[in-house]
C-alpha cells in the first residue's frame, strides 16, 4: 500500500512540472507506443495525422501487437510516450525505470464470451477460459473479481494465456475454447464471425457491483520523467491534443475506424464504428483519477 501511495504522490507532480517551460534548439526525437486495440484507437488520430508537438520536435507512432513487446520496449526505455495496461505501469514504477502516470484513458473494454450459458459466476466452475495479459490488467482484474465472486483462479477453474489478442480471438473462432475474455473492438469481430457465442459476463458491470465504483482504469497514459523534466511544454502540447483526439474519435467513429484500418492491424472501419462506445474510452487526468486509481491498485 505504501509503494501505490507513493506513486500517487507523483501524479500531483507532472502537473506542477507543465506550468514550467523550456526553450531548445537541438531536433527533440519521441516514440510513442501502444499495444493492438482500444489503446491503438484512443490515439488513431494523432497516427494518422502526427500533429506537431513544437518547433525541432519530431514524433513517431508505434502499435504494439503484445504485452511482451510492449513490456521489453518500456524497460529497455525504448519509448518516450506510452498508453499500458495500469498495472503494468506500477510494475515499471516499483522497478525504479523512469516513467510517470499522467492520466488513465482506458475504462474497461473486458468482455467474456462464450457458446455455453452463464447465468452466474458460479457456472464458471471446472471450466477452461481462454485469456490475454498474464500478470497484467485483464489477468488481475478478472482473478479479482473471480475471488469476489468466491471462486478460487488457482483450483475452480483453468486459465490459459495467449500472447496476444489477436491469437487469442482465432482460437475461439475456431472453436478450440469455449469460454474467452476478450476486449473490445475484436470482441464485436469475433462476435460476428462466431454466430453461436454471446457475452456472458460484462467485468465493467461486474466491477461496479463488487466495488460500487463506476469503472476501473484498465489502460493508463505513462510518460518518461526526461521528458516530463526537460520538455514540460512538448508534454503539455501533447496531452491536449491526445484530449482533443479522445473527443474527435467520439464524433467521428467511422472516420476514427478508416484511421485504424491504415495501420493494416485487423478490423474494418464499420466494425470499429460499431465497437467505439464499448471500448469505454476516456481521458481522465492522474490527479482527477486518484480515487479510481487508488481502489483499483489497492
Amino acid at each position: 500500500m505504501k509503494k501505490i501511495f507513493a506513486l500517487l504522490l507523483t501524479f500531483t507532480r507532472v502537473f506542477t512540472l507543465l506550468s514550467c517551460k523550456k526553450e531548445e534548439d537541438e531536433t527533440l526525437n519521441i516514440k510513442v507506443i501502444a499495444p493492438n486495440g482500444t489503446p491503438t484507437l484512443s490515439l488513431v488520430k494523432l497516427f494518422e495525422e502526427n500533429p506537431s508537438l513544437g518547433e525541432n520536435v519530431i514524433t513517431t507512432y508505434e502499435t504494439i501487437s503484445s504485452t511482451d513487446v510492449l513490456s521489453s520496449k518500456l524497460i529497455s526505455e525504448e519509448a518516450d510516450i506510452a498508453i499500458v495496461p495500469t498495472n503494468l505501469a506500477v510494475n515499471l514504477y516499483n522497478q525504479g525505470l523512469p516513467y510517470q502516470l499522467v492520466g488513465s484513458t482506458v475504462w474497461g473494454i473486458l468482455y467474456l464470451v462464450s457458446t455455453k450459458e452463464v447465468t452466474d459466476w458460479s457456472d464458471l466452475q471446472g471450466k477452461d477460459i481462454s485469456m490475454i495479459g498474464r500478470g497484467l490488467t485483464p489477468d488481475a482484474t478478472f482473478r479479482y473479481l473471480l475471488t469476489e465472486n468466491n471462486l478460487d483462479p488457482e483450483n475452480d477453474v483453468s486459465l490459459t494465456y495467449f500472447a496476444g489478442a489477436s491469437e487469442l480471438a482465432a482460437n475461439f473462432i475456431s472453436g478450440k475454447s469455449d469460454y474467452a475474455l476478450i476486449p473490445e473492438p475484436l470482441l464485436t469481430n469475433v462476435l460476428s464471425k462466431r454466430a453461436d457465442a454471446k457475452v456472458v459476463l460484462d467485468l465493467q458491470e461486474e466491477w461496479t457491483e463488487v466495488t460500487g465504483q463506476e469503472s476501473y482504469p484498465q489502460a493508463s497514459l505513462i510518460i518518461s520523467t526526461n521528458l516530463i523534466d526537460n520538455h514540460p511544454d512538448v508534454v503539455d502540447a501533447f496531452i491536449e491534443l491526445y484530449q482533443e483526439a479522445i473527443i474527435w474519435n467520439s464524433n467521428n467513429k467511422l472516420t476514427a475506424g478508416e484511421y485504424y484500418v491504415n495501420l493494416e492491424i485487423g478490423l474494418s472501419a464499420n466494425l470499429i464504428k460499431k465497437a467505439y462506445d464499448g471500448c469505454n474510452i476516456k481521458y481522465v487526468s492522474a490527479v482527477d483519477a486518484k480515487l479510481a486509481l487508488s481502489e483499483y491498485l489497492s
